[in-house]
């Protein structure tokens, strides 16, 4: 004679889609739930990158354009000014200055980076013993830190006993005061990028060389077009995406410039080094509204040059 106790058992057996437990019904681990929804498992991949971006890019962003609308020091309490502070940049003659050297800044490290790079690239694109030479020698430059690399250079530079008038002296040269001139203070500082960076796009242009076909440059041969004549037609042309995320990453880094000219000049003599991030960080302490301003002036700026770039690059694609 069976007793109550066994029905339930028997039920859980014989009812349809039953597992072994009363009422059929089956628990679903978090294992399972994850394989059945891959747009919840793709979220909970991306969600310590995304909360990162939040906290260290977009908040602060959020934050530095809500306080270029007030006036704070950092002690006392804030005072809305609305567009006040914008005014006062546009209208003062050191951020305007500081703007000017950022651009002059921009376009020697620019020209000369690129240049320089795209030579080295070329030198080590060369099937010669010595082009893994030159590969080794040009990133070694890029390890040091740009804070070191500057304490360096500025001992170079130094008047009296600095390795650069040291060498213009063998030659019977008088060497100059590099960062205590106003004219000579900025290329000096620029040099020093030129010489720190120039190893990483020159394997940007590298990578971009190594894709060009040798059959085109066989046949340019074949037709007698000189090494001039195939560096114009074939080799510029088809470096021209390489040469477009170079020139990209190069107007960003200089325009961001803090690093090595506040370890070489501090923005000096007077403001001739004085660069926007520069003139940044020394408001910051006394008017935080005015410094925030000048921020989102830069953060237009580099908008602006992305957008930019963004349009030429659908413009190639199509």
């Amino acid at each position: 004679m069976r007793t109550f106790t066994e029905l339930p058992k028997k039920l859980a057996v014989t009812r349809p889609g039953g597992s072994g437990r009363p009422g059929g019904t089956r628990r679903s681990s978090p294992r399972r739930s994850l394989r059945r929804s891959p747009a919840l498992a793709g979220w909970l991949s991306v969600a310590p990158a995304l909360l990162i971006i939040v906290g260290f890019t977009f908040y602060p962003m959020v934050q530095s354009m809500l306080l270029s609308t007030d006036r704070w020091n950092l002690l006392g309490p804030k005072t809305f000014v609305g567009a006040e502070n914008y005014r006062t940049i546009l209208a003062a003659g050191t951020f305007r200055e500081s703007l000017l050297n950022t651009l002059v800044f921009t376009v020697m490290t620019l020209v000369g980076t690129y240049v320089l790079a795209l030579a080295t690239a070329m030198a080590a694109n060369r099937e010669l013993a010595s082009a893994r030479f030159v590969r080794t020698i040009t990133v070694l430059p890029a390890v040091i830190p740009m804070v070191v690399a500057g304490l360096i250079w500025k001992w170079l530079y130094e008047p009296d006993h600095g390795l650069v008038n040291t060498l213009f002296g063998l030659v019977g040269v008088d060497g100059a005061r590099w960062l205590f001139d106003n004219h000579l203070a900025l290329p000096a500082v620029a040099l020093v990028s030129v010489w720190k960076e120039f190893g990483i796009y020159a394997l940007i242009l590298l990578g971009g060389l190594q894709r060009i076909p040798d059959e085109i440059y066989e046949a340019a041969t074949i037709d007698r077009a000189s090494p001039w004549r195939q560096f114009r037609s074939i080799t510029l042309p088809m470096l021209r995406p390489a040469t477009a995320a170079v020139f990209l990453l190069l107007l960003f880094n200089s325009f961001k410039v803090f690093d090595q000219v506040w370890v070489m000049t501090e923005g000096g003599p007077g403001n001739a080094t004085l660069t926007v991030v520069t003139f940044i960080y020394t408001r910051l302490l006394t008017d935080v509204g005015v410094a925030s301003a000048a921020s989102v002036v830069l953060f237009v700026i580099l908008l602006a040059i992305t957008v930019i770039r963004l349009k030429f690059t659908s413009r190639e694609d199509s």
